[in-house]
């Protein structure tokens, strides 16, 4: 009798809180490591797209003193540190005001040791990057279809002195 006794008392009652962490860790751990990795990856793209608009505003300076194009895509390529100098596409256009109008764009040329936008007209450059996705295929659908890249472009625009 005192052996089923002590029985007794040994065994617990059972709890049906026991597993419920576990559970709901299984459940909360998904959401949680897609967000972490989300904010990481915006952190990235951000990243890259305030070199590239650095960059693209550089080019427009360089292009706005008379620059000649190499001139502008070196600039463009050495204001953007931590890119990819080799990925990094530079196009440059410019337009005129004429008649209470602005022309169409046209590209960029050197004339002379100087790009031909004439003074007064506006030079456009126009930079863009592509940012490889870090984590992999997990935010695969903001990329460009069957890569894993996402397309930053950037375009400044600044007067011709």
């Amino acid at each position: 009798m005192a052996a089923m006794a002590r029985l007794r008392r040994s065994v617990r009652p059972f709890n049906r809180q026991e597993g419920t962490t576990t559970v709901e860790f299984a459940l909360v751990a998904p959401v949680l490591l897609v967000l972490l990795f989300g904010i990481m990856e915006f952190g990235l793209v951000y990243k890259d797209a305030l070199a590239i608009s650095q960059a693209a505003r550089e080019g427009a300076r360089a292009g706005a003193v008379g620059n000649t194009i190499e001139t502008i895509s070196a600039r463009v390529i050495a204001s953007a540190p931590g890119l990819t100098a080799a990925n990094i596409t530079v196009t440059s256009q410019y337009r005129t005001y004429a008649n209470s109008t602005w022309s169409s764009w046209a590209t960029l040329t050197d004339s002379g040791g100087n790009n031909a936008a004439p003074s007064g007209a506006q030079v456009e450059v126009t930079v863009s990057y592509p940012h490889t996705l870090v984590t992999g295929g997990l935010f695969s659908s903001l990329a460009v279809k069957g890569t894993n890249y996402i397309t930053l472009t950037t375009s400044m625009i600044m007067r011709r002195e």
